[in-house]
């Protein structure tokens, strides 16, 4: 019995099933931040689009050697606001540049920093502090 035949059409089917798949997929369409000052406006964003944050943010630069310097944002947050799903929404949208945002939880303060890392380099660093509310003075007790 000669196999050579039944291989043919076998490999036949699946180059065909093959084509059939790589034309129906979406294209790969590459994401890619050109910049750091890209970076720096996405999470900029971010904090404009998050309701309690908007423009309460300040940005320094840290000097990491001669050639690379560390950007950081510093943002007073209340106890209200839900720092974890601030890190999980930042975390999509970079996620499909490839960046990494591990983050940690310092305690008992419940700050959060979260670092933006390409590959082994940390780009920037959001600190979300925990600001308690002012006590409210009660004039009745005089």
């Amino acid at each position: 019995m000669n196999r050579r035949p039944l291989i043919a059409i076998l490999l036949c089917i699946s180059c065909l099933i093959s084509g059939i798949i790589l034309y129906y997929s979406p294209k790969y369409i590459a994401n890619d931040l050109a910049t750091v000052n890209d970076l720096d406006s996405l999470i900029t964003q971010h904090f404009y689009d998050a309701p309690l944050i908007g423009a309460q943010f300040k940005k320094y630069d840290i000097n990491i050697d001669s050639t690379f310097s560390r950007t950081v944002y510093r943002v007073n947050v209340p106890s209200s606001f839900s720092k974890t799903m601030f890190h999980y929404k930042l975390h999509k949208s970079l996620q499909k540049f490839e960046f990494n945002t591990p983050a940690r939880v310092i305690f008992p303060e419940r700050d959060m920093n979260i670092y933006i890392q390409d590959s082994d380099v940390i780009r920037s660093t959001i600190r979300l502090i925990t600001v308690n509310p002012e006590p409210s003075i009660d004039n009745e007790n005089g």
